[in-house]
């Protein structure tokens, strides 16, 4: 009796990943670039917090990273990037609440320099709570909700790219 519900729950498991491969699901991360992107010289213009990740990002997916745009099947500029910090929530003299906002715009050129559609602008928006008797903490935790909120970016950028080839 116990073998079969093991035999059951196996059965089961195995039902339910096939469904979900079966359905296009990829773990977070996974994304697969055409052959657009085989050869990618990036034109950063100073935003190494973004750059530094959506390099990495690039080699994690197969990505070979030229240093010359002629080296490359494309070319993807950085635009911009902003931050903005902006107070949800007050209470008396104090802020409970802030918001994070990051605006990524880029645009993408192809080998013969032919810019592939409009420019693109990525936004992510983070919120979390003040401690005024906590000040260190929150700067902490602050700086490492900037990062996570570079990562999304990336990983936003990567989606928009794969899109802009197809």
């Amino acid at each position: 009796m116990k073998q079969t519900k093991i035999i059951g729950i196996q059965s089961l498991l195995l039902v339910l990943a096939l469904l979900i491969t079966g359905c296009g699901f990829h773990l977070r991360g996974a994304i697969e670039l055409p052959a657009l992107y085989e050869k990618v010289h990036l034109v950063d213009r100073g935003y190494s917090d973004i750059s530094k990740p959506l390099v990495q990002a690039f080699k994690s997916a197969g990505v070979e990273m030229v240093s010359s745009p002629s080296a490359a099947t494309s070319v993807i500029t950085l635009l911009s990037r902003g931050t903005q910090r902006r107070a949800l929530n007050v209470g008396g003299k104090e802020i409970r609440e802030y918001e994070l906002q990051l605006d990524v715009s880029f645009v993408v050129q192809n080998n013969k320099g032919t810019q592939l559609g409009d420019p693109q602008t990525v936004t992510v928006l983070r919120n979390y709570r003040n401690d005024p008797n906590d000040v260190l903490g929150k700067s902490n935790e602050e700086n490492i909700i900037r990062q996570e909120m570079n990562q999304t970016a990336v990983m936003q950028i990567l989606r928009r790219l794969k899109a802009v080839a197809q």
